[in-house]
């Protein structure tokens, strides 16, 4: 039962950490806006030149045009494949790539795994043995999985390699990225030992998982952590699912306010709405910056600051 229990709790500081984190975005100041197009947003046609709405004339009495499908256009392939990466640095996408399509796909074997854990649960009669629904799933689970253990270990690997090696990653990077690199292959290596050993389909997970929504109670003949690959691998997936959110590493779903409310944020700023407000306290804000010339003391505002010439450094 330990093991359930660590997953419960894992899983509880995960949502802890998560809700955390967005409470915190949602609530910082507004940000300065930008100004970098295309807004992906737009209209496919104003997003090929990098277009705004504000080009037309009183725009801002005419009802905004915003397209879904543009964002998927570029977002779906920016996150399952690191589009940006490949264009700016395709020696690195090379190893990059694998390492996180490799956890999508590990994500992704889970939330099969859940779903084969209802179905039997529940006892669906669509899902019972040889059915084709189930034929599918289990197939999926096989593929998915193997995929993303081999796929996470290679890129873990690559990363590790580039780290120590090139000079330019080198120099930035810092123990802890080592230890989130060497964490994560930790359990793709000990969950593919786990299915070599043995448990080439994974039954062992679907039965972990079954556990998971029974409190404990999985199939008969299974007990978690049967072989010490398996139990490493338990172990492992559980501190990640907590650790994920505690670290940088939670860039991997944060990413969406980046893109959303800071690189494509172009809502009109009208007197007296709520940007407007958000604004005016900003402005109130006294910082206390380093940089001599911009005479951030903590006793001026923003404001102060903003209205007043700048200091000649000599």
């Amino acid at each position: 039962m330990g093991f359930y229990v660590l997953s419960y709790l894992c899983i509880f500081v995960f949502i802890v950490a998560t809700a955390y984190l967005l409470y915190r975005q949602m609530t910082l100041p507004v940000h300065v806006r930008w100004e970098i197009y295309p807004v992906q947003h737009e209209t496919a046609a104003k997003v090929a030149y990098g277009g705004s709405y504000m080009e037309e004339v009183d725009w801002w009495e005419k009802k905004r045009e915003r397209s879904l499908l543009s964002e998927l256009r570029y977002m779906v392939p920016e996150i399952l494949f690191i589009r940006g990466l490949w264009k700016e640095n395709r020696g690195l996408w090379w190893v990059s790539f694998p390492f996180h399509f490799g956890l999508y796909l590990t994500i992704a074997t889970f939330v099969l795994l859940l779903k084969h854990a209802g179905f039997t649960l529940w006892g669906s009669t669509a899902f019972a043995a040889g059915s084709a629904l189930r034929t599918l799933l289990d197939g999926l689970i096989v593929l998915l999985g193997w995929g993303g253990l081999i796929l996470g270990i290679i890129g873990s690997l690559g990363l590790l390699y580039r780290r120590l090696t090139d000079p330019e990653l080198r120099n930035y990077s810092s123990p802890v990225d080592y230890f989130n690199l060497l964490f994560t292959l930790l359990f793709f290596i000990s969950a593919l030992v786990s299915c070599l050993s043995g448990d080439p389909a994974l039954e062992g997970a679907k039965a972990y998982t079954f556990g998971l929504l029974t409190g404990g109670h999985s199939p008969s003949h299974y007990l978690p952590g049967q072989s010490l690959p398996g139990g490493v691998a338990i172990v492992t997936a559980s501190l990640l699912v907590a650790y994920i959110p505690l670290t940088h590493m939670s860039h991997m779903f944060m990413k969406y306010f980046l893109y959303h409310d800071v690189k494509w944020d172009d809502a009109p700023n009208r007197r007296g709405g709520r940007i407007d407000a958000a604004v005016r306290k900003n402005l109130e804000l006294r910082p206390t910056w380093g940089a001599k010339h911009v005479e951030a003391d903590g006793r001026k505002s923003w404001r102060d600051i903003a209205s007043s010439a700048p200091k000649e450094m000599k």
